[in-house]
């Protein structure tokens, strides 16, 4: 079965022009900040709603960069794709870990709680495989942000 891509309505999406995404990740932890957007009340438009900070728990794996908005939308498997936030149902990647870890574990089994998340910037993408995906949205400079992102990594 193949790979689909399906947009995930967390009531924000990344705002397209300024994204500002920010990766902070330990062995434990994994976070994504970035600019978000909202629909109005109406739903016709949409309006800042702050940064959404994103928290992955049990983050297996992250890819974050290339491809940007422009090569990402001539690369087949982003074409449906724009500025939000997406799961990746049948995963191509979630069986390959699993692959790569029986070089050294045989007996490991298919992973069926692992999700893969797909975010979609101006600049950059973000992919990641975990179990889940929080998002909360703050109007909190983002110093503040990053400063209840570094009480929470370093008490681990």
């Amino acid at each position: 079965m193949s790979e689909q891509i399906i947009e995930l309505d967390l009531g924000c999406r990344p705002e397209a022009a300024v994204s500002g995404a920010v990766l902070v990740s330990s062995e434990y932890s994994t976070f994504l900040t970035f600019n978000a957007m909202r629909p109005t009340g109406d739903g016709s438009k949409l309006e800042s709603a702050g940064h959404a900070v994103a928290e992955f728990p049990l983050c297996h794996i992250t890819k974050f960069g290339y491809p940007n908005d422009e090569a990402r939308w001539g690369i087949p498997r982003y074409q449906v794709t724009s500025y939000g936030i997406y799961e990746v149902k049948n995963s191509e990647w979630i069986p390959e870990i699993v692959r790569l870890n029986r070089y050294r574990f045989p007996d490991t089994p298919e992973d069926t709680s692992t999700r893969h998340f797909l975010i979609a910037f101006h600049d950059s993408t973000f992919e990641c495989l975990a179990d889940d995906i929080k998002i909360e949205l703050t109007a909190e400079p983002y110093e503040r942000v990053f400063e209840r992102i570094s009480v929470r990594l370093l008490s681990e």
